[in-house]
């Protein structure tokens, strides 16, 4: 089999799992909180992007701490510290992934913003799925994969 039919099917088999399924409950629970905290800190009296970058790392650390203890349970190989610090990064990098393909698909390709939107979303979901998965909690650590332990 060659090599991008196994990757296909590898990431088949990660999105039809029930720690995708986990993933994606966490990941609304994530959009509850972002909203409610940013709502609250807004009539609190903080300005709106005060509001909504409390709400965003809320909203991070929530999901980090529902992941960690449900989600990618059993997963811990690396330190908290630098889980925390990785699943951060995937979340930056599945931030650009999602303004990325929202520019490819909307400005190049020519789809209509508010379906490019639903896409970009779904890209950035899947980054931050995948980059969780290998790098925050992987199955193997990153010496055992490299040098076939």
């Amino acid at each position: 089999m060659s090599a991008v039919k196994r990757i296909i099917e590898w990431a088949r088999r990660k999105i039809f799992s029930t720690t995708f399924l986990k993933f994606g409950i966490v990941g609304a629970s994530g959009v509850v909180v972002n909203y409610g905290v940013s709502y609250a800190c807004y009539i609190a009296g903080l300005s709106d992007i005060i509001s909504l970058a409390i709400g965003v790392e809320t909203a991070i650390i929530s999901n980090f701490i529902w992941n960690d203890l449900w989600t990618f349970r059993g997963r811990r190989a690396l330190k908290l510290h630098l889980r925390i610090i990785y699943f951060h990064a995937s979340r930056l990098l599945g931030f650009l992934a999602t303004m990325a393909s929202h520019y490819l698909f909307a400005y190049i390709l020519g789809i209509p913003v508010t379906i490019s939107y639903i896409l970009a979303i779904g890209v950035g979901t899947l980054t931050n799925f995948f980059t969780s998965d290998l790098f925050v909690w992987p199955e193997r650590p990153l010496e055992a994969r490299v040098f076939g332990s």
